[in-house]
């Protein structure tokens, strides 16, 4: 017995993410390394009636916003305005979304789990981390994402997308505050959502592919990464320099790229854009002083409408997975570093 164990041993994967078998059983290598090269398809959720579910809910005037509560007294979801949504109209400017992205040939697709009681799934982008090699679920620190996790893990097994990984026990993390600023760097904002457990379990998981992580502290009145900061060419960033460290910037130009200013007197959530193609970039059509800035840079902006949207929380960032991109050679891209 111990012959033929020293036999099949020659057959013996010592890391699967460098072996060509990795392909073989996931049907490609790359799934997303970067957070600019052109989208192949993506993750998106219409806003439903689920939130119709925000009428039970009660303003309140120490949040700003409208509070709906479960009969345990756990925030549920919370509304940035005193009147109730107006679902159509969310609907229709998520529909120009899905149009302009269907539009540029990119595959969209959407949960067909029922939500029910899980209202917050518009914002897609949270649900998990898309790497090179596949997906790492997240863990929420706030209550009403719980079920996001149960719905995110179906969703990427009927996708046969692997996961690598998945943030536990008293780490919380959450996609906004997540960036793959090249094939080997990755961002993390650390936050009210994002705990330093979640980071260092994030650390390890994306050690095994070769990626160092940045981390970059968020002020406490924002929430996410992608609120301040987000990738819009292979040489170009879009940032709140206002709000970011200095020395995030400077490593940024140090690497060699452009910091476009996103116009301090925009409405919140104008940073909060995507790239579905180099320099190529859908942009809240509010942020026409940005839009500016980002034209004269020589990056192409696809307004779309959002601002009812805006009021669950998140922007047009939020609302979207990538979960194929291109591969695109970003500047200054260290290369793989020795975990």
């Amino acid at each position: 017995m111990a012959t033929l164990q020293m036999y099949m041993d020659q057959s013996r994967i010592d890391n699967t993410f460098t072996s060509d078998v990795y392909s073989e059983v996931w049907g490609r290598d790359l799934f997303v390394d970067n957070s600019v090269g052109r989208i192949r398809k993506i993750l998106v959720h219409c806003p439903g009636e689920e939130l119709n579910q925000l009428k039970d809910g009660a303003f309140e005037e120490e949040a700003g916003a409208r509070i709906l509560k479960d009969p345990k007294g756990r925030i549920r979801n919370y509304w940035k305005d005193e009147k109730l949504p107006d679902l159509p109209k969310m609907q229709e400017q998520h529909h120009v979304l899905t149009k302009i992205l269907t539009d540029a040939g990119i595959e969209v697709l959407s949960f067909t789990d029922p939500t029910g009681y899980w209202t917050n799934l518009t914002y897609t982008r949270d649900i998990a981390l898309m790497t090179p090699k596949g997906v790492i679920l997240n863990r929420f620190a706030m209550y009403f994402h719980q079920g996001e996790t149960r719905l995110a893990q179906r969703f990427f097994a009927g996708q046969d997308i692997p996961i690598v990984g998945a943030i536990q026990g008293t780490g919380t993390m959450e996609g906004g505050s997540f960036s793959m600023l090249d094939a080997h760097t990755a961002v993390v904002g650390r936050s009210v959502r994002i705990n330093d457990e979640g980071i260092a379990q994030l650390r390890s998981l994306l050690s095994y592919q070769g990626i160092d992580l940045i981390v970059v502290d968020i002020p406490a009145y924002y929430i996410h990464l992608d609120e301040t900061f987000v990738p819009v060419d292979r040489d170009k960033v879009l940032a709140s320099t206002f709000i970011l460290p200095f020395w995030f910037l400077k490593l940024l130009k140090d690497r060699g790229y452009q910091i476009i200013e996103c116009d301090r007197d925009d409405p919140m959530m104008t940073n909060n854009c995507i790239a579905i193609a180099p320099g190529k970039v859908l942009l809240s059509d509010q942020g026409v002083r940005t839009r500016k800035n980002l034209e004269k840079a020589g990056v192409e902006v696809i307004p779309v409408p959002y601002t009812e949207i805006f009021k669950l929380g998140g922007g047009i960032h939020c609302s979207t997975l990538p979960l194929l991109r291109d591969h695109v050679d970003m500047v200054g891209d260290p290369g793989p570093f020795k975990a």
